[in-house]
């Protein structure tokens, strides 16, 4: 983080991305956790499916030396893609807070939200906040997702973001496009989910689901 924390925004991503391609990724955020849901469809079927979210924000490093990384959605989504993985949307991180093993008060910062300097100390924050837990729990409460949503075909070139859930539930954040998709800031959290998945018992996709009339309300509440 020190050695990107000069650097501009695309150059630190640049160099986030390198990080993560050759593997400096924590081993306890490899073990997907399953994330049952359960919606009616039109037609009045009731539908279940489980989807697989990774415990905690991306991170770079190891178990005992890691930092939570912000990304733009554009490399958030290629690393996604690296690794069989979608960005979750609005109902899925809803889905992912109800199953959180470890729910944690949000707490905001207000100077430099965009340098790396503040992404470390928020990570200092939030690694206080689960001081004495084990690491590999399903953790939620500690950032806003980057998420995906249809109503970025109205807005392209933006970033959509979601959540970020307090105690009692409701999210600081609704779902908004306001930004520019090169904005970032420690807030912002990648979530990945794997792109596989079953409904129904039956193996599938999230693309899949979320193309099909009946099958899309299990993931999107849009």
């Amino acid at each position: 983080m020190a050695r990107v924390a000069a650097l501009s925004t695309v150059d630190r991503e640049a160099a986030i991305e390198a990080e993560i391609e050759r593997g400096n990724l924590p081993q306890f955020l490899r073990s997907f956790r399953p994330i049952p849901v359960t919606a009616i469809d039109a037609a009045g079927k009731t539908h279940t499916a489980v989807f697989e979210a990774a415990p905690d924000y991306l991170c770079v490093g190891s178990d005992t030396d890691f930092v939570r990384t912000p990304l733009t959605p554009m490399t958030a989504g290629k690393v996604a893609e690296r690794f069989g993985c979608v960005l979750p949307t609005r109902k899925m991180v809803d889905a992912i807070y109800r199953s959180a093993e470890l729910k944690l008060e949000p707490r905001p910062m207000t100077v430099a939200r965009e340098s790396a300097a503040t992404f470390l100390d928020h990570n200092a924050i939030i690694d206080k906040q689960r001081e004495g837990k084990p690491l590999g729990l399903l953790v939620a409460g500690i950032k806003k997702d980057v998420v995906q949503t249809p109503l970025l075909a109205l807005r392209p070139g933006h970033v959509a973001i979601y959540g970020w859930h307090k105690l009692d539930g409701s999210s600081i954040q609704p779902l908004t496009t306001v930004h520019r998709d090169t904005y970032v800031d420690y807030s912002h959290g990648i979530r990945l989910v794997r792109r596989a998945l079953t409904v129904d018992g039956k193996p599938t996709t999230v693309d899949a689901v979320l193309a099909d009339p009946d099958l899309k309300v299990l993931l999107s509440d849009e």
